[in-house]
Protein backbone atom coordinates (compact mmCIF):
# COMPACT_ATOMS: atom_id res chain seq x y z
CA UNK A 1 0.00 0.00 0.00
CA UNK A 2 1.48 3.13 -1.04
CA UNK A 3 0.69 7.04 0.08
CA UNK A 4 -0.37 7.69 -3.85
CA UNK A 5 -2.86 5.58 -3.25
CA UNK A 6 -4.44 6.79 -0.32
CA UNK A 7 -5.76 10.29 0.07
CA UNK A 8 -6.91 12.65 3.54
CA UNK A 9 -8.47 10.88 6.49
CA UNK A 10 -7.15 7.03 4.83
CA UNK A 11 -3.73 8.00 5.06
CA UNK A 12 -3.52 8.99 8.13
CA UNK A 13 -5.88 6.13 9.04
CA UNK A 14 -2.98 3.93 7.22
CA UNK A 15 -0.37 5.72 9.23
CA UNK A 16 -2.15 5.71 12.75
CA UNK A 17 -2.35 1.94 12.40
CA UNK A 18 1.26 1.54 11.30
CA UNK A 19 2.40 3.04 14.27
CA UNK A 20 0.18 0.91 16.39
CA UNK A 21 1.86 -1.99 14.85
CA UNK A 22 4.82 -0.62 15.38
CA UNK A 23 3.63 -0.36 19.44
CA UNK A 24 2.98 -3.87 19.37
CA UNK A 25 5.59 -6.83 20.91
CA UNK A 26 7.73 -8.33 18.59
CA UNK A 27 6.12 -12.03 19.05
CA UNK A 28 2.11 -10.60 18.24
CA UNK A 29 3.87 -8.64 15.07
CA UNK A 30 5.25 -11.84 13.92
CA UNK A 31 2.00 -13.59 14.48
CA UNK A 32 0.30 -10.68 12.48
CA UNK A 33 2.45 -11.09 9.99
CA UNK A 34 1.70 -14.99 9.27
CA UNK A 35 -2.00 -14.48 9.79
CA UNK A 36 -1.90 -12.18 6.83
CA UNK A 37 1.54 -14.37 5.14
CA UNK A 38 1.17 -18.07 6.36
CA UNK A 39 4.20 -19.53 5.15
CA UNK A 40 7.30 -17.09 3.86
CA UNK A 41 7.43 -13.90 3.72
CA UNK A 42 9.62 -12.55 0.46
CA UNK A 43 10.90 -9.40 0.12
CA UNK A 44 13.70 -7.09 -1.80
CA UNK A 45 15.37 -3.66 -0.44
CA UNK A 46 18.00 -1.74 -2.18
CA UNK A 47 21.41 -1.05 -1.33
CA UNK A 48 21.56 3.04 -2.93
CA UNK A 49 25.12 4.09 -2.43
CA UNK A 50 26.05 7.77 -3.73
CA UNK A 51 29.47 8.43 -4.49
CA UNK A 52 30.64 9.48 -1.25
CA UNK A 53 30.08 5.81 0.34
CA UNK A 54 26.59 6.34 2.04
CA UNK A 55 23.68 4.24 2.02
CA UNK A 56 20.49 5.51 1.72
CA UNK A 57 18.28 4.42 4.65
CA UNK A 58 14.43 5.14 5.95
CA UNK A 59 13.15 5.06 9.32
CA UNK A 60 9.24 3.07 8.74
CA UNK A 61 6.71 4.64 11.46
CA UNK A 62 6.08 1.27 12.54
CA UNK A 63 9.90 0.63 13.78
CA UNK A 64 12.42 1.98 15.93
CA UNK A 65 15.40 1.14 13.63
CA UNK A 66 16.32 2.36 10.38
CA UNK A 67 16.35 -0.21 7.39
CA UNK A 68 17.08 -0.06 3.82
CA UNK A 69 14.26 1.08 1.42
CA UNK A 70 12.28 -2.00 -0.14
CA UNK A 71 9.35 -3.92 1.19
CA UNK A 72 6.80 -7.00 0.28
CA UNK A 73 6.45 -8.29 -2.84
CA UNK A 74 3.30 -8.66 -4.42
CA UNK A 75 1.68 -11.64 -5.54
CA UNK A 76 4.09 -13.06 -8.70
CA UNK A 77 5.75 -9.83 -8.78
CA UNK A 78 9.94 -10.44 -9.44
CA UNK A 79 12.23 -9.01 -6.45
CA UNK A 80 13.69 -6.70 -9.13
CA UNK A 81 10.61 -5.21 -10.23
CA UNK A 82 9.27 -4.84 -6.61
CA UNK A 83 12.33 -3.18 -5.38
CA UNK A 84 11.95 -0.27 -8.17
CA UNK A 85 8.55 0.06 -7.17
CA UNK A 86 8.88 0.45 -3.94
CA UNK A 87 11.32 3.18 -4.58
CA UNK A 88 9.25 4.95 -6.97
CA UNK A 89 6.11 5.04 -4.86
CA UNK A 90 8.11 5.44 -1.14
CA UNK A 91 10.64 7.90 -2.47
CA UNK A 92 10.10 9.05 -5.35
CA UNK A 93 13.15 7.89 -6.67
CA UNK A 94 14.09 5.84 -10.53
CA UNK A 95 17.03 3.65 -9.72
CA UNK A 96 19.31 1.38 -11.66
CA UNK A 97 19.84 -2.04 -10.24
CA UNK A 98 22.69 -4.56 -10.10
CA UNK A 99 21.75 -7.11 -12.21
CA UNK A 100 23.28 -9.76 -9.50
CA UNK A 101 21.42 -9.68 -6.48
CA UNK A 102 22.35 -10.76 -2.83
CA UNK A 103 20.18 -13.26 -0.85
CA UNK A 104 19.48 -13.67 3.27
CA UNK A 105 17.17 -17.18 3.59
CA UNK A 106 16.46 -16.69 7.01
CA UNK A 107 14.17 -19.49 8.65
CA UNK A 108 13.71 -18.43 11.91
CA UNK A 109 11.60 -15.54 10.76
CA UNK A 110 10.34 -17.18 7.73
CA UNK A 111 11.75 -14.75 5.47
CA UNK A 112 13.37 -14.85 2.08
CA UNK A 113 15.02 -11.07 0.96
CA UNK A 114 16.58 -10.34 -2.45
CA UNK A 115 18.93 -7.44 -1.82
CA UNK A 116 20.10 -5.31 -5.14
CA UNK A 117 23.53 -2.58 -5.12
CA UNK A 118 21.37 0.11 -6.87
CA UNK A 119 22.50 3.94 -7.77
CA UNK A 120 20.33 6.61 -9.02
CA UNK A 121 19.74 7.40 -11.93
CA UNK A 122 22.36 9.86 -13.79
CA UNK A 123 21.33 13.35 -13.18
CA UNK A 124 19.47 12.58 -10.35
CA UNK A 125 20.37 14.72 -7.18
CA UNK A 126 20.74 12.46 -3.93
CA UNK A 127 19.78 15.23 -1.99
CA UNK A 128 16.41 15.16 -3.52
CA UNK A 129 15.07 12.48 -2.41
CA UNK A 130 11.53 13.17 -0.71
CA UNK A 131 9.38 10.65 1.69
CA UNK A 132 5.84 10.29 -0.27
CA UNK A 133 4.21 7.04 1.96
CA UNK A 134 2.67 7.74 5.15
CA UNK A 135 4.77 4.46 5.97
CA UNK A 136 7.96 6.42 6.25
CA UNK A 137 9.11 9.15 9.19
CA UNK A 138 13.12 9.69 8.22
CA UNK A 139 14.95 9.55 5.55
CA UNK A 140 18.75 10.40 5.00
CA UNK A 141 22.10 9.07 4.11
CA UNK A 142 24.58 7.01 6.32
CA UNK A 143 27.94 5.74 6.11
CA UNK A 144 27.43 1.79 6.07
CA UNK A 145 30.31 1.66 8.42
CA UNK A 146 28.66 4.06 11.23
CA UNK A 147 25.03 3.66 11.11
CA UNK A 148 22.14 5.09 13.03
CA UNK A 149 20.35 2.16 14.96
CA UNK A 150 19.25 -0.54 12.21
CA UNK A 151 16.51 -3.33 12.18
CA UNK A 152 17.49 -6.62 12.03
CA UNK A 153 16.79 -7.15 8.66
CA UNK A 154 19.47 -3.87 8.00
CA UNK A 155 22.04 -6.31 10.21
CA UNK A 156 21.89 -9.29 8.26
CA UNK A 157 22.35 -7.19 5.00
CA UNK A 158 25.41 -5.63 6.78
CA UNK A 159 26.78 -9.21 7.92
CA UNK A 160 26.18 -10.12 4.35
CA UNK A 161 27.99 -7.21 3.23
CA UNK A 162 30.74 -8.35 5.66
CA UNK A 163 30.66 -12.08 4.40
CA UNK A 164 31.06 -10.52 0.37
CA UNK A 165 34.34 -9.38 1.22
CA UNK A 166 36.11 -12.79 2.02
CA UNK A 167 33.55 -14.78 0.07
CA UNK A 168 31.99 -15.08 -3.38
CA UNK A 169 29.01 -16.27 -1.79
CA UNK A 170 26.07 -13.83 -1.97
CA UNK A 171 23.82 -16.02 0.37
CA UNK A 172 23.12 -15.57 3.82
CA UNK A 173 21.50 -18.14 5.43
CA UNK A 174 20.31 -17.59 9.05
Amino acid sequence: MTGERLTGTSRRFYRFALVVFGHLPMALRRFVIRVVTPSWSAGAAAIVERDDGRWLMVRPVYRKGWALPGGFLDRSELPAVAVVREMREELGLEIVLDPEPWVIHDSMYRRLDVIFRARLLDGVDPDSVAIRTPELDQVGWFDPDDPPLLEHEAHDILKLREAMRSSTSPILMR
